[in-house]
């Protein structure tokens, strides 16, 4: 008899991919929690606290108690989850010029991980940022840079809306990878846009949107970035564009902004066992496609793009 922490598959003897561990250094999942009650919180944890890494908690909790964000933050590090604030949290401290104060105070709570992002306000110059990063990893915290912002105008990293600067995109990427940030964000708006929001955007953009991301991504390595996607849009679309991005690069890719409840899902789009609509035969459990091909054999090739991009129509 299995130990109560064995997860149900190995139980059962069902193989799935195998996943990475924590503490990881790929395959990160980053949770956004915008507010839920500590009884939810707990709840998910002891469900799912194994595939989550980091949790960033919203500006919205600026005007919660503070004994009820202190019991939150102990629930998540007790777990083993990294602990920021949202980045317009640091971004008003900084505007205020008061981001000195408000660091030592999230590090008396608890808080282990700052990003340091300006995709609310005017972009600063990257020496700026750079020192920032040196400032806030000095005081004990991992620092995770952001690039992009969240609309177009005034956001460098993109020609237009829908068009990226990837030279501008790839030097803010190594410029806050170089001043310490183990790995940086990359704003979910600015992906959104560029390689489309639902299924059918993204297979109408396809090759051109993606392979603006792809070279980004080559250029920096994606093992650096933490690809965002953003939790304000139905889930429909949030589904197509994680499932994407674990077609492009594997099950161990970076992810952000990831809904609390919603982890197990992204859980299994990884995993390639959630079906996703709108791709055709992409979507249609992957892993299980590769199963069937292998005979029952678990797949040790990249099963996520075994299955060929069904032609764009005329």
């Amino acid at each position: 008899m299995s130990d109560d922490n064995t997860p149900l598959h190995r139980y059962l003897g069902i193989g799935l991919h195998p996943r990475s561990a924590k503490p990881r250094k790929q395959g990160i999942t980053m949770v956004i929690d915008t507010g839920y009650n500590c009884a939810m919180v707990e709840s998910v944890l002891a469900l799912y606290g194994h595939i989550i890494d980091i949790v960033k908690l919203t500006e919205l909790h600026l005007t919660s108690p503070l004994s009820e964000i202190q019991r939150k933050v102990a629930l998540y590090k007790a777990a083993g989850v990294g602990v920021q604030p949202g980045g317009i949290v640091i971004e008003l401290a900084r505007l205020q010029h008061k981001e000195a104060e408000t660091l030592d105070r999230l590090a008396s709570l608890g808080f282990d991980h700052i990003e340091v992002s300006s995709s609310s306000t005017t972009q600063r110059e990257q020496e700026a940022e750079q020192a920032f990063v040196g400032d806030v990893a000095r005081r004990g915290f991992t620092p995770i840079g952001e690039v992009g912002k969240k609309f177009a105008e005034g956001d460098k990293t993109r020609r237009s809306d829908t068009e990226l600067d990837i030279e501008e995109t790839v030097a803010e990427f190594k410029s806050l990878l170089a001043a310490g940030a183990p790995k940086a964000y990359w704003e979910g708006h600015v992906l959104r846009r560029v390689m489309g929001d639902t299924a059918a955007d993204i297979l109408a953009r396809h090759p051109h949107g993606t392979d603006q991301v792809l070279e980004v991504a080559r250029q920096v390595g994606q093992e650096s970035i933490i690809f965002e996607v953003s939790s304000m849009i139905p889930y429909v679309q949030r589904r197509a564009q994680q499932f994407w991005l674990v077609r492009l690069f594997g099950p161990e890719v970076n992810m952000g902004n990831v809904r609390l409840e919603e982890v197990q899902y992204l859980e299994h789009v990884r995993l390639g066992t959630w079906p996703v609509f709108g791709f055709g035969p992409l979507g249609d459990h992957p892993y299980m496609q590769a199963l069937e091909r292998t005979q029952g054999a678990l797949p040790t090739d990249a099963w996520w793009q075994s299955i060929p991009i069904p032609p764009r129509k005329a």
